[in-house]
């Protein structure tokens, strides 16, 4: 199912609006406090709440900025209006290779560039003939006779781009090309066949085996320099688009650690400000009341947001993991919040391990939203059940079913999308960012598992995890 990045900017601003409402909420109930007339202690815990929520209110909007402001195109020099000429078609079920200006949209009177672009090439003249014409416009140009000759030269100089002959004596260019995408060091090079035969399948081989263009021989010199030229302008794409990435995972980092500590405080005193309750005017009980529902709206938003940022760049290192030990470490983190709606927490397990190999944080966020979820939607005095077992010798699994209202066929159909909002609603008021599942899906893929859902509309539902299995000797 693919996201609708167009409505989850509008979905992420309207959090974020949401967000920045509960923190003004904060600071209006603090100052009607502080307007009762309290005593000294409380003051200054209200001073201290103020003081968080103004950092909190900074943060956010950093993390507004950061995350939902459009971003900028990166693509230099790239004029898509000119793009005309369109690649052979490749074969079934593959996407359409990049489209190539015609030769007469090319101005090459306005082509610098600084790069290096390796030429492989078994013809002394071609090798000549394409250096001259690159070397005139800026681009450093390294020739090679043969695959292995070009493989030396990789070693000292990676080139910005190759232009490679596909047929050539000894290692032809496909095996050239496999071999150069076989090592990371070079698999991102774009690689421009050239060859005499305009034969399609070798046009076919060409592209599947990592090749970005193929340039037929006796090649058009304006035609040739415009697809250089375009291949290494969505380098710099990539390149600076990766980069942000980097910038961006950075500044996550920078900005949960904010959050963490600015929230923490919050809590402390919204806490506080609970203990309290008897120096301070009856009046005044639904104000802190207010306060620390808002600081639960808050955290509950950020902590997801930003759980939802995480889940697109995890790395899972696969162990052993004994599933009935976070199962049981899970129930207890949830204790409190079941006691509060009286809803009864069932642990069903067997004696013996179920040992499953997955990701040590992973799991536990898995099963952390799906019981969290499964509360949050079911009724008080209902039934939250956890179970796990061993489906064959190469799976494991657990379960979590509620008494809650089920899913609709809908909803099946949109509940793994980031901010899918669900026919049913929390039963106690609780916030709903609609990310929970799409994370649980994110990370249940990325520790090679898969996810099946049991619901009647009514009669609650049933959301299996499998796991591929571990072996006992590796947990001990």
């Amino acid at each position: 199912m693919i996201d609708d990045p167009a409505l989850i900017q509008q979905i992420i601003h309207k959090h974020v609006h949401d967000v920045r409402n509960s923190i003004n909420s904060l600071g209006l109930q603090a100052v009607l406090l502080e307007d009762q007339g309290t005593d000294p202690e409380v003051a200054a815990t209200l001073k201290g709440m103020r003081a968080e929520m103004n950092q909190l209110e900074a943060t956010v909007k950093a993390l507004q900025v950061k995350f939902t402001e459009p971003q900028p195109s990166t693509v230099e020099d790239v004029d898509l209006t000119q793009v005309s000429k369109q690649q052979p078609s490749a074969a079934r079920g593959r996407k359409p290779k990049l489209l190539i200006p015609q030769p007469d949209a090319v101005n090459l009177a306005g082509i610098t560039a600084s790069e290096t672009v390796l030429i492989i090439d078994d013809q002394a003249q071609n090798l000549q003939l394409i250096g001259t014409v690159l070397s005139m416009l800026g681009y450093k140009v390294v020739p090679a006779s043969s695959g292995e000759a070009a493989f030396g030269l990789l070693t000292a100089n990676t080139p910005d781009l190759i232009l490679l002959d596909m047929n050539m004596p000894g290692m032809n260019g496909i095996e050239v090309c496999r071999k150069l995408k076989s090592k990371g060091c070079w698999a991102d090079i774009p690689i421009i066949f050239l060859s005499a035969a305009d034969d399609k399948n070798l046009i076919v081989q060409a592209l599947e085996c990592g090749g970005v263009d193929y340039v037929t021989k006796p090649f058009n010199k304006a035609e040739l320099l415009s697809r250089v030229r375009t291949h290494l302008a969505l380098k710099r794409a990539r390149e600076q688009l990766r980069d942000l990435a980097e910038d961006k995972d950075e500044l996550l980092g920078l900005l949960a650690h904010d959050l963490g500590n600015d929230l923490a405080g919050l809590h402390l005193n919204a806490v506080a400000l609970e203990r309290q309750l008897d120096t301070i005017p009856a009046r005044c009980a639904p104000l802190v009341s207010n306060i620390v529902r808002s600081t639960k709206t808050v955290t509950t938003f950020v902590q997801e947001f930003l759980a939802n940022q995480s889940a697109e760049r995890i790395q899972v290192l696969a162990e052993p993991l004994d599933i009935r030990a976070i199962l049981e470490a899970a129930v207890e983190r949830h204790a409190i919040s079941v006691e509060a709606k009286r809803i009864t927490l069932l642990l069903e397990l067997p004696d013996h391990p179920i040992l499953a190999n997955a990701d040590h944080e992973g799991v536990p966020r898995v099963l952390d939203n799906l019981l969290s979820n499964a509360i949050k939607f079911s009724p008080a005095g209902s039934r939250v059940t956890l179970s796990a077992g061993v489906g064959s010798s190469e799976s494991a699994h657990f379960s979590v079913r509620d008494e809650g209202p089920g899913f609709t066929a809908e909803d099946q159909r949109k509940m793994f999308r980031r901010y899918g909002r669900l026919s049913a609603k929390p039963t106690d008021g609780e916030h709903s960012t609609g990310l929970g599942l799409s994370i649980v899906k994110r990370l249940v893929d990325a520790m090679k598992g898969r996810i099946v859902v049991e619901s009647k509309v009514g009669a609650g539902a049933c959301i299996t995890v499998t796991l591929p299995a571990g072996e006992i000797e590796a947990i001990k």
